[in-house]
């Protein structure tokens, strides 16, 4: 049986969701804030894992719609590479379900240090290439396919990844991206959501409260990463993959 939500809690959640929800529709990684809190609040990691799903959805349907209202709709282009980290989100999901993903964490986290590193050393990886590919690259399918299935695992930090693969592999500006990017979290999000459901590893009333605060983080942060442009969102994605990083080796736990 699940645990009472109490009254600080609902405070703590809706400050918590409005925080992820900013930084997710900025550049991703807001994860790394709701899952410890979720798990704080009482629920296990599988739990605080499922039911962190129905904020991201939120937080994805606002900022895809505040994108769409204000011009930013690279759907078209955007839709192959969305089907391909759909179908790893799917399969990521279900393997979710029943293996705990400490190892993943640990292997994430390594990679997530990485990146905040060579983005901060070399912030043209963020920059679209010269030429928009003709078409998808093997090499991009299978990145897209697997930022799918670690979305699938494990939410925490995905978005970063697919933002990166988003600009280089499709030849997107950062703000055309992270439309793209939220837009593929909100399909997929919806997919899996009804698998973690079924396994019992949703707690809805936490999860609505999370998403809440989302919702509100969501418009906020989609119209500053609108107005404010890339060179703050480099700075927010390089931010967001060490706090990623922190979270999924434990160094705040120890």
């Amino acid at each position: 049986m699940l645990p009472t939500a109490t009254m600080i809690e609902w405070v703590i959640l809706l400050l918590a969701g409005g925080g992820a929800g900013f930084v997710n529709a900025i550049a991703g990684g807001g994860s790394a804030l709701t899952l410890p809190i979720l798990m704080v609040a009482g629920l296990d990691a599988s739990v605080a894992n499922g039911t962190n799903r129905l904020c991201v959805g939120a937080q994805a349907v606002v900022a895809t719609t505040t994108f769409h209202s204000s011009g930013v709709r690279p759907w078209r282009i955007a839709r192959g590479a969305g089907a391909l980290i759909l179908v790893g989100a799917v399969a990521g999901a279900f393997l979710a379900i029943h293996i705990p993903p400490p190892a993943l964490e640990t292997a994430f986290g390594v990679l997530f240090l990485a990146l905040a590193a060579l983005i901060g050393m070399r912030p043209n990886w963020l920059v679209p290439p010269s030429e928009a590919p003709a078409k998808l690259s093997t090499s991009a399918m299978v990145g897209f396919l697997a930022v799918g299935f670690y979305g699938g695992v494990f939410q925490a930090g995905v978005g970063i990844p697919m933002l990166l693969l988003l600009v280089r592999g499709l030849g997107l500006d950062l703000v055309r991206a992270n439309a793209a990017k939220v837009a593929i979290v909100l399909v997929y999000s919806a997919a899996i959501l009804g698998i973690f459901s079924q396994a019992g590893q949703v707690d809805w009333v936490r999860g609505g409260i999370l998403s809440l605060g989302g919702i509100f983080g969501s418009v906020m942060g989609a119209r500053a990463a609108i107005s404010r442009g890339a060179g703050f969102i480099r700075k927010l994605v390089v931010l967001a993959l060490i706090l990623a990083s922190v979270k999924a080796l434990g160094i705040l736990d120890a």
